[in-house]
């Protein structure tokens, strides 16, 4: 009994670690040179089900490659019809994984864990490491699935088992329901189905059960999806959403024809396999096969008309917009002498963005999707200068030298930002606060604004008019915390919390504002290796992001100008 266990959470363990290291090290291989390829391969429906075929034969998770793709459709590099097309090609891809486990591939398996893991651990070869490391996690997936698919013979001779399934009746829907449960638990449609299939093969499961093992698997694996992609929004929340609509598709399609089937002596799925001249495995197999290719005919004739819909129902969202590049592209790392401007160009539309943040919190809306917007930009602004090394090492180093510093910075400026917004989002009870909280919003939004107001004119007076607001905070700060604690009637605990995590976001604010102010200014003297550029105007935002300036947010009612409390 011990070693009956042991096979199984040993199969389930290779599984798990498996997955890990296979989906950790493709993302390492996954960088942006690669994305722009995925652009150009997935021209059309057709190429795009093709690499996507390839790329879930690679992947081996569908929850791994919808997020694949979701990350390929926020950098603007495809369309949603080419991403759903890409989703399909990878279902079909990753349903091979159960055909192979019903082979005699163990052998392989361990040759391949061998090589791998003696590429990994040599330093000769440490530049094949991430290749051999993601080839190492699809050998131990796939020892896991063969330990898992073994177990199931021993278990089926222990007494205790068969009567269990004999209490359940043979049920058909208990049998979907609880591959349902088990996938959403382990995170892998595969190894339910191998396990199922491997029941089936020693006589415990029917060959109708195990065929609702498989459905139900689908229906588990639509489940993980939707609370994995819940804070998704616009685009990337179509892709996943229409992940979920297929599977379930599929269960509710299928589920009664089978029982129209087994009913009515229908001649359908089951009746197509066991035609086919193979053993009884691997026409189980074959089933998992079937779903992804049969619907696929209809599913690409309709993407449009799915891509219409999902748009309706989720609707592209700002967040999409602010994420995607807009001036560094595929072949603008050519040549170090126009690639750096365009650096420039994409450096000062992030600090541009940074001021809905504070539009965020006005409207009492969730910062997070902006956030994500900026930290994915900031990725593809650093993948860009690192490709940029790669290709021309030698090549304008100081000025590239430069802007990796100046993306430090900003890269610390969102952050201390975000810390600051998410601090002054919550709603204290005591209007005291209220009124703290508008005043260091409006303040630091002004401050910021005439930072991008400076950007956009480039004249030495907006620079000085920075450059004096952006001074250190330290000791203002220090008296507002001082005035607050000392108040009369003292605040509550939590009110006096909230008023040390504002100010002293207030102070990291300041302190890399001014860091980023001596970087962007011409007039400064820290700006010499930088490239110039001509301003960036405003016709360069088509999407008006971050438009008000200084002048308009002095402007607004009750607004307390430049003035912090």
């Amino acid at each position: 009994m011990t070693e009956l266990f042991a096979g199984i959470a040993g199969g389930v363990g290779l599984l798990i670690a498996g997955m890990w290291f296979l989906t950790e090290n493709l993302k390492t291989l996954a960088g942006r040179r690669l994305r722009w390829s995925a652009g150009r391969w997935t021209a059309n429906r057709f190429s795009a089900l093709l690499w996507g075929f390839v790329a879930g034969g690679i992947t081996q998770s569908m929850t791994a490659l919808t997020f694949i793709v979701v990350s390929i459709l926020r950098s603007g590099l495809i369309g949603t019809r080419s991403a759903l097309a890409l989703i399909l090609g990878g279902c079909v891809g990753g349903s091979l994984l159960v055909v192979i486990v019903t082979l005699d591939i163990k052998v392989i398996a361990l040759f391949l864990l061998g090589l791998s893991g003696a590429v990994m651990a040599s330093e000769y070869l440490s530049k094949f490491r991430p290749i051999a490391a993601s080839i190492f996690g699809g050998a131990m997936l796939i020892l896991g699935l063969v330990l898992l698919k073994d177990a199931a013979a021993p278990l089926a001779q222990q007494p205790w088992f068969r009567d269990m399934l004999e209490g359940t009746g043979n049920s058909l829907m208990l049998a979907f329901l609880v591959a349902a449960l088990l996938t959403a638990i382990l995170q892998s449609a595969n190894a339910v189905c191998v396990f199922g299939i491997g029941l089936a093969t020693v006589g415990v499961f029917s060959i109708d059960q195990a065929i609702m093992v498989i459905y139900g698997s689908c229906l588990g694996s639509s489940v993980i999806l939707y609370l994995l992609s819940a804070g998704l929004r616009g685009r990337s929340r179509q892709v996943a959403m229409y992940m979920v609509f297929y599977d379930v598709l599929i269960c509710v399609v299928l589920v009664p024809l089978l029982y129209c089937e087994l009913y009515f002596d229908i001649p359908l799925m089951k009746a197509l396999v066991l035609s086919v001249g193979l053993d009884l495995d691997q026409q189980l197999a074959l089933v998992y096969v079937l779903i992804s290719v049969l619907p696929l005919p209809v599913m690409l004739a309709g993407l449009g008309w799915s891509a219409t819909l999902l748009e309706r129902l989720w609707p592209s969202s700002q967040s999409d917009s602010l994420s995607r590049p807009r001036f560094i592209h595929d072949h603008a790392s050519v040549d170090v002498d126009t690639s750096l401007p365009l650096v420039d160009l994409e450096q000062r539309r992030l600090v541009r963005n940074l001021s809905q943040y504070f539009e965020a919190v006005r409207r009492s809306e969730n910062l997070e999707p902006l956030r994500y917007a900026s930290r994915r930009l900031l990725d593809d602004i650093s993948d860009f200068l690192g490709e940029l090394q790669t290709i021309h090492p030698a090549q304008g180093a100081e000025d590239r030298n430069s802007m990796q510093n100046r993306q430090r910075l900003l890269s610390w400026l969102e952050d201390a930002l975000g810390i600051l917004c998410d601090a002054l989002a919550e709603r204290p009870a005591r209007p005291v606060l209220n009124q703290f909280r508008t005043r260091v919003r409006e303040s630091v939004d002004s401050v910021l604004l005439s930072l991008i107001d400076a950007m956009e004119s480039d004249d030495r007076m907006s620079w000085d008019i920075a450059k004096r607001l952006t001074g250190d905070r330290t000791e203002m700060m220090r008296k507002v915390r001082a005035h607050y604690m000392e108040a009369d009637p003292p605040l509550r605990e939590h009110d006096l919390i909230d008023v040390l995590a504002i100010t002293n976001a207030v102070e990291g604010a300041f302190f890399v504002l001014s860091k980023v102010e001596q970087e962007l200014n011409p007039y400064s003297g820290s700006y010499g290796h930088v490239p110039l550029v001509r301003p960036a105007r405003r016709s360069d935002y088509a999407d008006g992001a971050g438009s008000a300036t200084i002048t308009q947010v002095a402007d607004r009612p009750g607004s307390p100008g430049n003035r912090l409390p």
